[in-house]
């Protein structure tokens, strides 16, 4: 055999990769290449059931050693949560970003399959503040820290809401080696936010605004562990150690297209799994379209929050039973707008904004042939907000951002327009974004969540350990294809 473990090392080391600095960005394909026709009742050696960034390295890697494998894919594009919208201007990523400097694995892949790396760093708004929006009011710089609507304490009424938890994370992260984030010493800090807030001195008003209103993980400070965000913290310090951005030319959804394609096995799409059968000798593996595949052996990259709702024969037991039943998934929702005319200049202000209210979150998008020229802007609902949004439906949701920002920015009436939004929460394939831990959840299911179930295994970026995104996912590839071809 082929693999070893030696090959996890590779993750937080840079990889070479074919990078590009000065053109623009511009999409190369379009679409996702087509199935290949499947392999009737042949029996493979595996199947992989998710064709996300985590299940086409398995495959890949799994053909390396020899064996054939076959990827099912219940949507009709691969890729995940890589989802580039290629038909609007910029070609708006409603998932993965980016790729900075310490993502190995990433970057191998990109080499691998060969896309070409942009380093975006000129193109994500060089450090310009967002417009604060409080209570339906552009609040400046200089009028927040005197701001009556300020509930921070004394020593951090200067600093702005969105940078208030990670700069107090950063400034006393109580995990002093991220690296160490599993070890059995660290479970102490496995709490709530929340209690990690109030021991800094916030009150409850603080952390509803610095935290509950557009939490990274979790959808308040109750339900997310401190040292998961800790680790995280650590985590990213080290892959942005050295410069760099990284995208690929025509949109990141050109590397799981291409890892697709670089596959021997079949890729089916429209393959939505709702069975699982692990038997003596194969694994029986049936989609809701009636369709059935049989293998030695299956590796599920499925999240945990769509896994819940297969069958699975014989069914899952214990703290692994708990993790696929109980791991939360970050809600998590996206408005593109396209704009016709720069409005923030006849302001003076910045084109982004951060707000308290139903807008959310809105950041500029500088992706066409001049890194100064905004391509259109993506409106960020996370958390509860994101739930909110989930129940006004599509059509309502674009007509009320673009009129809440006209509201507070006048110069912007009928220069903008609600063009796309994709919920990963409403989406069945995935009915969250990425995965986070509740307080307590790290000490009670990691070291289960991810062990083989009879000939049944797991990976995906909810089963990883050492990394987070994009890198964590093809963590657990090099995990579990190591597993599979072990077995």
């Amino acid at each position: 055999m082929n693999l070893t473990r030696r090959r996890l090392a590779l993750g937080t080391a840079a990889a070479g990769v074919i990078v590009a600095t000065g053109a623009g960005i511009v999409p190369a394909i379009a679409a996702t290449p087509p199935a290949r026709p499947g392999r009737g009742d042949a029996m493979l050696d595996v199947l992989v059931l998710g064709a996300g960034v985590s299940g086409l390295n398995t495959a890949w890697m799994l053909e390396q050693e020899g064996l054939s494998v076959a990827v099912l894919e219940g949507r009709q594009r691969v890729g995940g949560r890589v989802h580039t919208l290629f038909d609007q201007p910029g070609y708006p990523e409603m998932g993965f970003g980016a790729m900075f400097s310490g993502y190995g694995r990433g970057l191998a892949v990109a080499k691998r399959v060969g896309v070409q790396m942009v380093d975006i760093r000129n193109r994500m708004g060089g450090g310009e503040d967002p417009v604060l929006v409080i209570g339906g009011r552009v609040i400046t710089r200089t009028e927040w820290a005197s701001s009556p609507a300020n509930p921070f304490p004394a020593a951090h009424k200067a600093v702005m809401p969105w940078e208030l938890f990670p700069r107090l994370l950063a400034q006393d992260n109580p995990l002093k080696d991220w690296t160490r984030w599993m070890a059995p010493d660290s479970a102490p800090l496995d709490i709530s936010v929340h209690e990690f807030l109030k021991g800094r001195g916030l009150n409850d008003a603080a952390i509803r605004l610095a935290f509950d209103t557009s939490p990274y993980y979790g959808t308040n400070a109750y339900d997310v562990s401190t040292l998961m965000y800790a680790a995280s913290e650590g985590w990213g310090k080290d892959t942005m150690a050295q410069p760099g951005a990284f995208a690929c030319q025509g949109g990141n959804g050109q590397q799981p297209q291409a890892m697709a394609r670089q596959l021997k096995g079949d890729v089916l799409l429209g393959k939505e799994v709702i069975g699982i059968e692990s038997g003596a000798e194969a694994v029986t593996v049936t989609c809701s379209d009636g369709s059935s595949f049989r293998a030695r052996r299956a590796v599920s990259t499925l999240p945990f929050s769509t896994l819940r709702n297969v069958r699975i024969d014989p069914p899952l037991e214990g703290t692994q039973a708990q993790a696929v039943m109980t791991l939360p998934y970050q809600p998590l929702s996206l408005a593109f707008l396209t704009v016709t005319a720069p409005f923030w200049e006849e302001e003076r202000r910045a084109p982004s904004m951060w707000t308290d209210g139903r807008l959310g979150v809105v950041s500029a998008q500088r992706f066409g042939a001049d890194p100064e020229e905004v391509t259109g802007l993506l409106v960020w609902a996370r958390g509860n907000l994101a739930r909110y949004w989930d129940g006004l439906g599509k059509d309502a949701v674009l007509k009320m951002v673009v009129a809440e920002i006209e509201k507070v920015r006048p110069a912007a009436r009928g220069k903008i327009a609600g063009a796309a939004l994709h919920s990963w929460t409403a989406e069945r394939f995935n009915a969250g974004d990425f995965s986070y831990f509740a307080p307590g959840q790290l000490t009670r299911i990691v070291a289960t969540m991810a062990e083989p179930h009879g000939r049944l295994h797991f990976a995906g970026e909810h089963t990883a350990q050492a990394s987070r995104g994009l890198e964590s996912a093809l963590e657990s590839s090099e995990r579990v294809a190591i597993e599979v071809a072990s077995a």
